[in-house]
């Protein structure tokens, strides 16, 4: 009975064993269960590979580095340490001599769209200080550690990583060999996939998209975004904002987007510096400097900007350098042709 009772417990554990190992194979290993949801969800909605994408996904760990800038991101440094990063005379020099090599690209752009040189440029140059810096996280790897390692907006990075499998897919390019910045931005602009997907153009007509070598399709590609979500042209960006008593802070409190008008906004103790018709609507926002706080008024452009990084900082740094690369190109004598805010 021993003997017979020691041979059933081997032939269990060997059963085990190898069921273990079967379901461990390559194409079958278990993920966690979100993970799993994800799988499921590309196959049925978008007709991928299951062991493929099971087996691209089982080599995905948390990226520590991802983590530390999500913690730490540079737009929450005060505005007086954050505009010395990217307002800097390598950044402004750059800027003029991309513009220089790129000068019909630009005004085919801004013909096209409607955006300025100078703003198209700034973006390139705040972003990657003109193509220099295109990150060198794997872009699978960030996406997966903030969709699915990371709660705080899991919901999101996961539609991104989607969106980046199917654009890796149509385009035919490897997933694993793409890289970018640690919250996942591609290329030259550092397009997020789905920006990628819905604002990439081909600028250059050759039939591909190519953010990464090609500089007409990234120019073509920040026009096409920002006049897509309403860029104004010859309409000024953001005006300094005077401010009095304390209702202001109820206009403060309301945020960025221009949603009342500056008449409002005066019978609450905001006026603007400048003059702009009653019915402009503005938001107000404050930067912080190293005396205290500074008020201005972000118009419609201004937002606009905001809808590339929704950061006040990202768009003040923006401007600011578009209007820096604008002044030195007109000191070094070439005729200016826009200009951010007039």
């Amino acid at each position: 009975m021993t003997f017979i009772r020691a041979l059933t417990v081997l032939w269990v554990v060997l059963f085990a064993t190898t069921f273990s190992t079967m379901a461990q194979a390559p194409g079958k290993v278990k993920l966690k269960p979100a993970v799993e949801e994800f799988i499921g969800q590309m196959v049925q909605k978008h007709q991928f590979n299951e062991n493929e994408l099971r087996q691209l996904l089982a080599q995905q760990k948390i990226n520590d580095g991802v983590v530390k800038s999500v913690n730490a991101p540079a737009t929450s440094k005060p505005w007086h340490e954050f505009k010395n990063i990217f307002l800097t005379p390598t950044r402004v020099s750059g800027g003029v001599e991309f513009w220089q090599q790129n000068a019909e690209l630009l005004k085919r752009a801004r013909d096209t769209h409607g955006v300025p040189e100078e703003v198209i440029v700034a973006i390139i140059g705040v972003e990657t200080i003109y193509g220099r810096r295109m990150g060198t996280y794997r872009v699978v790897d960030a996406l997966y550690t903030l969709g699915f390692e990371i709660p705080a907006r899991s919901t999101f990075f996961r539609g991104e990583l989607e969106q980046f499998l199917l654009m890796a897919r149509d385009n035919g390019l490897d997933p694993l060999s793409v890289k970018g910045s640690f919250a996942g931005a591609m290329g030259m602009p550092q397009f997020i996939p789905t920006s990628y997907r819905n604002y990439a153009v081909d600028f250059d007509g050759d039939g591909k998209v190519n953010l990464w070598e090609g500089t007409a399709d990234t120019i073509g590609s920040v026009a096409n975004y920002l006049r897509h979500f309403g860029w104004t042209y010859g309409q000024p960006t953001v005006v300094p904002a005077r401010i009095s008593g304390t209702e202001f802070k109820e206009v403060l409190d309301a945020g960025m987007k221009p949603n009342q008008s500056l008449q409002q906004m005066q019978s609450k103790g905001v006026e603007a510096t400048e003059m702009l018709a009653p019915d402009t609507p503005a938001g107000l926002f404050a930067l912080d400097i190293e005396q205290g706080q500074e008020y201005w008024l972000a118009l419609n452009n201004f937002y606009v900007i905001t809808r590339y990084n929704r950061s006040k900082n990202y768009a003040m740094a923006v401007h600011q350098l578009a209007n820096a690369i604008l002044r030195e190109r007109n000191l070094q004598g070439v005729p200016p042709v826009s200009a951010a805010n007039p």
